[in-house]
């Protein structure tokens, strides 16, 4: 284990108690796609020893300019089957949990129970308004990061160690039910930095080193090169989240749509 991780044991502020921290950690990662391709091999490669995905999409010739995990052959096959394969290559000792299905209200909170800290990567807002309601139910770390256009955002939701997403966000946006991705189109780069820094948070947490992205998130323009801060706080009149509710209709999507795909 030494020489393997020789580099981040090296480090002043890591060493062999945030190694061993990680391994004993167990991070649920949601969506496979553009940031979980990033976050999930990072993750083990850093030592994680539990690394859950739950996602139930298939790879589409359109996902390969940013989403690296998966392969050209790859293309019509179950995303958690390429993380499988990619982290048995990467990391034999972290154990790989593949979740083909989606995430709704129904296994959410059951989902969330396994796991010491969660990773939303998905690109749709009923899934991370879910997501961010069921972590602060189970009371642990919600890291999250999108990307879109050439624009991307990451941050941590922690109610019990400060503001959640909900403050930040108390409404989704008008158009949350449009997939902006497909409308607008997606700029890799953006993708890959802020997956990196939704990474670099993930770790942080699991390792209990460094100051986590609470009451911040940061904001990341690919296309002037130029990073920012925004700060916030827990709301002085937040109604603690007690259950989970219909975010499909909070989000405005009509009845008869499925939940989407993370």
């Amino acid at each position: 284990m030494d020489q393997r991780f020789s580099r981040q044991l090296a480090l002043t502020h890591f060493g062999e108690t945030a190694q061993k921290n990680l391994a004993r950690s167990r991070v649920l990662v949601i969506g496979a796609g553009g940031v979980g391709s990033t976050v999930i091999p990072s993750l083990a490669a850093a030592g994680v020893g539990t690394v859950g995905v739950i996602d139930d999409d298939r790879v589409e010739l359109s996902n390969l300019h940013r989403q690296h995990m998966h392969r050209l052959l790859d293309v019509g096959h179950k995303k958690v089957i390429s993380a499988i394969e990619r982290v048995a290559d990467l990391s034999p000792a972290t154990q790989i949990v593949a979740i083909d299905q989606k995430l709704t209200p129904e296994n959410a909170l059951a989902l969330f129970a396994d796991y010491d800290l969660v990773v939303d990567g998905s690109d749709n807002y009923p899934t991370h308004y879910l997501s961010a309601d069921a972590a602060e139910i189970s009371g642990i770390p919600l890291v999250w990061g999108w990307a879109c256009e050439f624009g991307a955002q990451a941050g941590v939701s922690w109610p019990a160690r400060g503001a959640g997403f909900r403050d930040l966000y108390p409404a989704p946006p008008e158009l949350a039910a449009v997939d902006m991705n497909a409308v607008h189109g997606i700029f890799p780069g953006a993708v890959s930095v802020i997956a990196s820094i939704v990474t670099s948070e993930a770790i942080k947490i699991a390792a209990q080193v460094g100051s986590p992205l609470i009451n911040r998130s940061t904001h990341y323009n690919a296309f002037t090169g130029e990073f920012s801060e925004e700060r916030y706080e827990r709301a002085a009149d937040a109604i603690p989240i007690t259950q989970l509710s219909d975010y499909r209709a909070l989000c405005g999507y009509v009845a008869t749509d499925e939940w989407p795909t993370c």
